[in-house]
């Protein structure tokens, strides 16, 4: 059975941007760094091992990192100290101040893409390239979709689809009892967000789910990210961000995202100067076993840009 301890012996606790960050490193610290950035209500862990390993033998220095609010992390009352998006830029910089690198790639999914464009926007000079998976550039229609709102008359991009939205609602009904109950409810969600061309590897969806409940701290930090996203000011910075971004950037569109359709990936990468957009057939919301090659050569192709 693991004990936190030795769970947090699998990475360390730094502190960044005055809050306590918990992160993991693979590879040689010489090599050009790449930080991976996870999604909201996401933990660090949830970017396999096996993957971070692959990329530290393709020549990275890997470093996946638990947001505030999330696994080892610093957790918050959100009521008495809330914090905004840009607070989650500073502490992705100030870990890789702490880390002692000046300058990295960035690998952001959904929030975390969210994180990589404000990043290469407001920092372009602590960034080399981003790769965008799952993002967008307007979540109002998500905001509106889950606090059940329906979509503004104009919206030019549009909400999560319907049977994501039914599925949510259910799923956030359900209070499982026990740990298997757990580990199944968060497996059925990880598939629901990856889509349904490509079934995840059920022994990593196992592997990375189980690890994301064995470090769960604070289960109301999951609620805090998403609350933190429907604030306007988070609304208003990321339409305004993609103009301010000159770096090289691809964006990887799934097909079967259910949460943000094509047509945000699309929309975002027009408004990206020089983006590179990629519709991914049978891709989904989040980082797939299926797609680790695919991914690879990509971020290979963003060294030549270091």
């Amino acid at each position: 059975m693991c004990t936190k301890k030795s769970l947090l012996l699998q990475g360390q606790i730094v502190k960044a941007n005055n809050i306590n960050i918990w992160y993991e490193t693979f590879g040689q610290k010489e090599h050009p760094a790449l930080l991976l950035i996870m999604g909201g209500c996401c933990q660090g862990v949830l970017w396999h091992r096996a993957f971070c390993e692959r990329l530290a033998i393709e020549g990275f220095y890997v470093i996946r990192y638990d947001h505030r609010d999330a696994g080892f992390s610093a957790c918050f009352d959100f009521e008495k100290n809330p914090y905004t998006l840009l607070d989650m830029v500073q502490d992705a910089i100030g870990l890789l101040d702490a880390l002692a690198i000046p300058k990295a790639h960035l690998f952001g999914v959904s929030l975390g893409g969210f994180i990589a464009e404000l990043m290469a926007g407001y920092f372009p000079d602590r960034v080399h390239t981003i790769v965008l998976l799952g993002s967008t550039y307007e979540i109002r229609p998500m905001n509106r979709a889950y606090a059940g709102l329906p979509a503004e008359p104009h919206s030019l991009l549009p909400p999560p689809t319907p049977e994501y939205l039914a599925w949510m609602r259910e799923f956030m009904k359900l209070a499982p009892h026990t740990a298997e109950e757990q580990l199944a409810q968060r497996m059925e969600g990880w598939n629901r967000l990856s889509g349904n061309r490509f079934p995840l590897d059920v022994g990593i969806n196992r592997d990375i789910q189980q690890q994301f409940l064995d470090r769960l701290q604070y289960p109301q930090g999951i609620l805090n990210h998403i609350t933190m996203l429907r604030s306007s000011e988070s609304e208003s910075i990321l339409r305004t961000i993609p103009s301010k971004i000159h770096l090289p950037t691809v964006v990887l569109q799934g097909s079967e995202d259910p949460i943000f359709r094509p047509e945000h990936g699309q929309a975002l990468s027009a408004k990206i100067e020089d983006a590179t957009y990629i519709l991914v057939e049978g891709m989904g919301h989040i980082p797939s076993d299926h797609f680790y090659d695919f991914y690879s050569t990509i971020l290979k192709r963003q060294l030549n840009f270091s």
